[in-house]
């Protein structure tokens, strides 16, 4: 009986090399690609950090630095009127203030994308990797913000001249006298810029979130709902953020 043949060992098919992540600007111009690219990726939820932290930096100074040129002629004209000179503590506090409220809100915001996003896409699916695109999609805010910046360099320093019937309401109040810089300050054009690029550019955000989170989870309801559960908490954060200028609109 002839010996049997031996049977050929198949080939072992070799490993698909494992493709780099995508850049978080990626996001902005091609959010499908980001996300097949991101979803074939091996990446940690804090892959991105540095866009929302650097961002959530931008937005915070353009808010501090809008606020800074009426905050700083309200406290003038109460030492003005107290008889004394130099910089009041109260002043450079505001600025201190203003800047760290901001930070922390917009950190707060890519907090609850996260969670929500998460939560809607499926909480056992970390393979829907939410946090990634999230943090990566904070990179279209970041030059409005900076623009924002800019524009308020810009921007003449008679636009934040308080009124000579504000200043005599106020008496030499710190507190009215920052009330009225708060109403010169809302009336700028970089306010106006800086609250349509709080609210739009969040917006954005989540815009280019959902192509990228479909591809990411491979399902559209799923993609949807990480989309959608988080929309209105973020926004309505972001309102929290320029609440003032928009009440300092309206007066």
């Amino acid at each position: 009986m002839a010996a049997s043949k031996p049977k050929k060992a198949r080939p072992v098919a070799a490993a698909l090399p494992i493709p780099g992540a995508p850049l978080p600007a990626e996001l902005l111009t091609a959010p499908r690609t980001f996300g097949f690219k991101l979803g074939r990726s091996t990446t940690q939820p804090w892959q991105y950090w540095p866009a929302p932290v650097i961002t959530a930096l931008a937005a915070g100074l353009a808010y501090a630095l809008l606020m800074r040129p009426g905050l700083n002629l309200a406290a003038e004209e109460a030492l003005r009127v107290a008889g004394q000179s130099g910089q009041p503590l109260p002043a450079i506090l505001s600025h201190a203030t203003n800047a760290f409220g901001t930070f922390f809100l917009t950190i707060l915001v890519a907090l609850v994308m996260w969670g929500l996003g998460r939560l809607g896409t499926g909480t056992g699916q970390r393979d829907a990797k939410v946090a990634e695109v999230y943090s990566a999609s904070f990179v279209l805010p970041l030059p409005l913000y900076l623009l924002s910046v800019l524009v308020t360099w810009l921007t003449p320093a008679a636009a934040w001249a308080l009124s000579p019937a504000e200043v005599t309401r106020a008496e030499g109040h710190l507190l009215e006298l920052q009330r009225a810089a708060l109403h010169s300050a809302a009336h700028t054009p970089a306010a106006l810029l800086l609250i349509a690029v709080s609210l739009l550019g969040t917006l954005g955000q989540f815009m280019v979130a959902y192509p990228a989170l479909k591809e990411t989870t491979g399902d559209a309801g799923r993609a949807a709902r990480g989309t959608l559960l988080p929309l209105l908490p973020a926004l309505l954060i972001q309102l929290l953020s320029i609440g003032a200028l928009l009440v300092g609109r309206q007066s």
